[in-house]
């Protein structure tokens, strides 16, 4: 499935060029960010990306206050007092850790086409292309995790074929943050240059229709790889549980098998069927197979950063 611009959209330099259209004089906060962004839910997410924000000289994320007008905290060696004395010589009055008649000083007309409005119609639209039926082409079971320090992601693929393991790594910048509902988005990248080749059952750290647009991680993953994915999320964010099986709007998408891993079918593969292959892998309450990957990626990053220092 081609790639377009949309789904590829770095959000740190969107969210960033969003800060430089503030006018001298003026701030804005967490949530009119968000909302420009294109969800609301991402305005802890935009906190994220303005404290890695590495250019604080040309994008003025000291412009960003809290909704109640306080000034809030700063990333900085001097925290909020240099964010109090930038947004003074700006000629933002402040009072008691204060802004000054904060709604005429309130900013949030932003010139903006919603990029995460796009990304959610990009997921409604995929979702009539999902398959639930077994459609399963070879006895290779693979999986895949990323692990991330700052912006930077360690991704890790395993997979076996007989009684042999083979691994992939990769580390890359990420250009996307952790977004309730958009962490395709974060985290394909990864997947696809791992995984690009594989034609096994994947396994994915994330869910699969248990989704609010029925294509999380490991569905978006399986449509764009055209391959059977199955999603094993380490908690439950959204459905209504009866027994072990969760429902949404009525519909069975998922089954606990335990606290920490909740199956759901991805794409090309059946929810009985992805359970099986779970249970079959699974040592105690989780999939051996996902745990070694995902202990992988944590080496790979502590590797990574030793290396870093040492240098």
């Amino acid at each position: 499935m081609p790639e377009s611009k949309t789904e590829n959209v770095d959000l740190y330099d969107y969210l960033y060029k969003l800060l430089q259209q503030i006018p001298e004089g003026f701030v804005t906060t967490y949530g009119a960010l968000a909302s420009a962004l294109g969800d609301i839910r991402a305005s802890r997410a935009v906190g994220t990306m303005l404290s890695e924000n590495e250019r604080g000289d040309i994008y003025p994320c000291y412009k960003v206050v809290y909704s109640n007008g306080e000034v809030g905290n700063y990333t900085h060696s001097l925290g909020s007092a240099e964010k109090k004395r930038r947004l003074e010589a700006d000629g933002v009055k402040i009072s008691r850790n204060r802004i000054e008649n904060f709604e005429s000083s309130l900013f949030s007309d932003f010139k903006t086409d919603y990029p995460l409005k796009k990304l959610a119609s990009m997921q409604n639209e995929m979702r009539s292309r999902v398959s639930l039926d077994d459609d399963l082409k070879g006895e290779s079971i693979g999986a895949v995790d990323v692990s991330y320090e700052g912006r930077t992601g360690y991704g890790v693929f395993i997979w076996q074929n007989g009684n042999k393991l083979n691994k992939k790594e990769v580390v890359m910048r990420s250009n996307f943050p952790y977004i309730p509902a958009y962490l395709a988005f974060r985290e394909y990248k990864f997947i696809k240059e791992l995984c690009y080749d594989f034609d096994g059952t994947l396994l994915v750290d994330g869910n699969g229709i248990l989704h609010p647009r029925g294509v999380g991680l490991a569905t978006y993953a399986g449509l764009k790889l055209n391959i059977p994915t199955i999603g094993v999320a380490k908690s439950l964010l959204m459905g209504k549980v009866s027994g072990n099986n969760v429902y949404l709007e009525e519909k069975k998408v998922a089954v606990v098998l335990s606290g920490n891993s909740i199956v759901s079918p991805g794409n090309r593969i059946s929810l009985n069927t992805a359970v099986k292959i779970v249970r079959s892998d699974s040592a105690g309450t989780y999939p051996k197979i996902l745990k070694l990957v995902h202990d992988e990626t944590v080496s790979l990053r502590k590797n990574n950063l030793l290396q870093v220092e040492k240098n």
